[in-house]
């Protein structure tokens, strides 16, 4: 008990020190609640609001797409009656078949400004159905009733706040087919545009340039002029709700429902052979509808990074712990061998050193909870809503996931302590007493190597690495001090080049989505304005074999020059020849790494359900978000049977798009608007990395000053002798700023390898088919990582310098006198 009270009275008056390391653990707990509560609020919410009950949308299970045109009333309804009749799985059970109709348009609209501007949009053509229906939550941002009349659409919240559009107003729409006026008698949302991105594009699209709406199935066929139960969708939904194989893993989570997806593909083959029809269907389950992969994919994300920043941080405080509880072992040293002399065991003395990291923690734990659940856990919910702009109804801390997060900062905490008690109970007294337990002698090489250089410099570096596993320990304790920072500076200069490199280096401003055929009119209207002009195709596939889409874009010219329209990174391989006997194509790095492929194989990937193609792979490219094949257009239009979906458009000084081009065309994507959304995306996102960054500098402060103060604290001795021979401050300055320079530089030069292994460690665990990126090693990242270790640790030299000089001399030299 007397030494237990010593040892917290030792740590009482270093209360800076002691400070720093609850704080550390603070922060910890704080991170992992407030990242946990966005990951469980998150799988919460589109849990329930997927849920087939009557506050959700009930998804469907299976979706059935035709990527090249419409199916009439009469097919659709036939195909959905085989379906039924010959459905493989009674287990599963099938509820219900809905067709459904889903175009690509455009919305007209004139902002505050007076400006008219042509919104890319998706249309659905939805009557009150049984399954994927409108989502109204009980909240303010929403209203209204399902469209009903041919002339009433429910307008996606996202785009009605964003434009500013309310109930009862008249919007433009178009899909290919000139302009009509639609009244606005709801306001909701949908589960295919809970992530409000254009389809193959990650980035939130920015308010007034995306747009989505749900009018009633006449409406639709109204706007796009098809007949009457026109469907390129068939919805279906099984009871109950089935497990999907997860893109984020290897392991096969919907076994059974990828055995069903591949008899229904069956079924739909078999049934258009005997029409007599050739059509290119495509049959997937959830993973395949990108705002729910996204959305899972984020929550999924969320969830595995939390424990990690929970730990890691928890990881630097045990560190401080561990090397704080050593100096007091030291410090105390007599006290303890006093006490083992007088007969004490040393099942005495081990606890007061394991109840310390203990109290430490459980202190540090209540502080990070209540900040975690009274600030961090909101604001990170609030700023979730502001990107992905859904209302978090129903959220709350959950009590697992304080105790999970607390669990791993005090059990870190406890190993921290486990190493200095057990040393503290096997002191031998008669050392102790003796001093030769303070008795460090450098090696006779390391006396050798320093022998030839300046005294100062030779004695800096033997003081240095007397003791090297502290010095290691102080390394690594600096190096992980700074990886959330270096995380986040390394992961912000890539995301930026992926988003915003790749979209400026290309040459097109316009991308304009034609309905089948009708390309020659947006042709037409470039070249009446001398605009620079490029077809494309793009087409739905999959590698044989494999459920997982990928988009094939067929381009007239493939190029990574400068001057082409779509500017290709090549990372490896050769460009594909056009009219090869065997296919060639470019493959994206992130389709590659998933489907095991190398340059120079034959692969067959399917275009349909039965469309197969064999394809040479003579190069990869980089940069690409979604899975993505380059052929040349001919190629590519051989295979799927059409010619065109699209019309890259370089738009010449003074030229705008406008309505003409509106009326043609069933989406415009603008290059600008792309640019702009990510530079919202980083707006609002600027305080929250802001706070990120602003935490790891504190924390790598916190850790140097804690190490290079225990470091000068168990040289005083030393440093004392120094100055009762006559060495002067500023000699002594000297040999701590070299000393703190090189533990800055190799301190950092740690935290760049640190950081690259943790990001793409962190990267490699959330990409996955729909989402991948890669972390490259930035030369500028990791000199300002450095420099910034360098610079903290330089800094504390003149607190070091004010420490020497006011030391008490005779009191430090007594013990070598003895």
């Amino acid at each position: 008990m007397l030494l237990t009270k010593r040892l917290a009275r030792s740590l009482w008056r270093t209360k800076l020190r002691l400070v720093a390391v609850v704080l550390m653990i603070a922060i910890g707990v704080f991170s992992g609640i407030s990242f946990g509560s966005y990951a469980d609020s998150a799988a919460g919410l589109y849990h329930d609001i997927y849920a087939d009950d009557d506050e959700g949308v009930n998804l469907p299970d299976v979706w059935i797409e035709n990527p090249s045109g419409t199916w009439d009333g009469a097919t659709a309804d036939s195909l959905c009656q085989a379906i039924v009749d010959q459905w493989p799985d009674p287990s599963l059970a099938l509820d219900v078949c809905e067709p459904r109709l889903v175009m690509d348009g455009l919305m007209f609209h004139t902002d505050d400004a007076g400006e008219e501007r042509l919104v890319v949009a998706v249309w659905h053509g939805i009557d009150e159905g049984e399954v994927d229906r409108v989502w109204f939550p009980d909240h303010d941002c929403c209203s209204g009733t399902m469209a009903v009349a041919d002339d009433e659409i429910v307008l996606d919240e996202h785009a009605a706040s964003g434009m500013g559009i309310e109930l009862g107003d008249s919007i433009s729409l178009g899909a290919g087919h000139g302009i009509t006026d639609y009244t606005v008698v709801g306001i909701g949302y949908h589960s295919n545009h809970l992530y409000f991105a254009q389809e193959g594009v990650l980035l939130p699209a920015e308010a007034g340039t995306y747009a989505t709406g749900y009018l009633s199935d006449a409406g639709l066929e109204r706007l796009a002029n098809l007949t009457a139960g026109s469907a390129n969708l068939l919805l279906l939904d099984i009871e109950g709700t089935p497990d999907y194989d997860l893109q984020s893993t290897d392991e096969v989570e919907g076994e059974q429902l990828g055995v069903l997806i591949g008899d229904i593909s069956g079924i739909v083959d078999d049934w258009f052979s005997l029409v007599g029809k050739h059509e290119s269907s495509l049959v997937y389950d959830r993973s395949g509808v990108q705002s729910v992969e996204f959305l899972r994919a984020d929550a999924e994300g969320a969830q595995l990074s939390f424990p990690l920043i929970t730990g890691m941080i928890a990881i630097v405080a045990g560190i401080t712990i561990f090397l704080s509880l050593q100096r007091l072992i030291q410090s105390q040293a007599r006290e303890i061998a006093v006490l083992r002399t007088l007969g004490i065991p040393s099942s005495s003395i081990m606890p007061g050193y394991i109840i310390a990291p203990i109290a430490i923690g459980l202190v540090g734990c209540v502080i990070g909870t209540v900040l975690g659940i009274t600030l961090g856990a909101p604001a990170m919910v609030g700023m979730y809503e502001a990107i992905i702009g859904i209302p978090a109804i129903g959220y709350h801390v959950e009590a697992s996931l304080v105790i999970q997060t607390c669990a791993i900062a005090m059990a870190i905490a406890l190993l921290s302590g486990i190493r200095p008690a057990w040393q503290a109970s096997k002191m031998q007294p008669l050392e102790v007493l003796s001093g030769q337990h303070e008795v460090r002698l450098s090696s006779r090489g390391i006396q050798r190597l320093t022998s030839r250089l300046p005294a100062t410099v030779g004695l800096t570096i033997r003081s240095s690495i007397r003791k090297p596993i502290r010095l290691i320990l102080t390394f690594v304790a600096v190096g992980l001090s700074m990886l959330l920072f270096g995380s986040m500076v390394l992961m912000m200069g890539s995301m930026e080049e992926l988003f915003t490199g790749g979209i400026k280096d290309q040459n097109w401003d316009a991308m304009v989505n034609v309905p089948f055929g009708g390309e020659d009119a947006i042709i037409g209207w470039a070249e009446d304005r001398e605009a620079a002009h490029e077809s494309m195709l793009v087409f739905p596939g999959k590698a044989e074999g494999d459920s997982r889409q990928f988009l094939a874009y067929g381009l007239d010219r493939i190029s990574t020059e400068s001057d082409a329209m779509l500017v290709l990174d090549l990372k490896e391989g050769s460009l594909p020849a056009a009219g090869a006997e065997t296919t060639q194509v470019l493959v994206d790095e992130g389709t590659m790494l998933f489907l095991d492929w190398e340059v120079g194989q034959i692969q067959t990937v399917m275009f349909g359900l039965s469309n197969s193609l064999d394809v040479e792979i003579t190069g990869v490219t980089q940069g690409e978000i979604a899975r993505t094949l380059y052929f040349h257009r001919a190629d590519l239009s051989a295979a799927v049977g059409l010619e065109v979906t699209t019309v890259l458009i370089q738009l010449p000084e003074g030229v705008e798009l406008d309505d003409e081009i509106g009326e043609l065309s069933i989406g415009i994507t603008q290059k600008q608007d792309m640019v702009e959304s990510y530079n919202t995306l980083m707006e609002q996102q600027e305080q929250i990395f802001g706070a990120i960054l602003g935490l790891g500098v504190i924390i790598a402060i916190a850790v140097l000053f804690n190490t290079l103060l225990m470091n000068l604290a168990e040289r005083d001795s030393e440093l004392a002798t120094l100055r009762v021979l006559g060495a002067p401050i500023r000699r002594i300055g000297t040999m701590m700023l070299g000393e703190h320079f090189a533990i800055g530089l190799i301190g950092g030069i740690l935290a760049c390898i640190f950081t690259i292994v943790a990001t793409r460690h962190l990267i490699s665990a959330m990409v996955q088919w729909s989402f991948y990126f890669s972390v490259q090693a930035d030369p500028a990242a990791a000199a300002t990582l450095i420099g910034v270790i360098v610079f903290i640790s330089v800094a504390l030299t003149p607190f070091g310098m004010w420490r020497v000089s006011r030391m008490d001399l005779v009191e430090r030299v007594k013990d070598l006198s003895q």
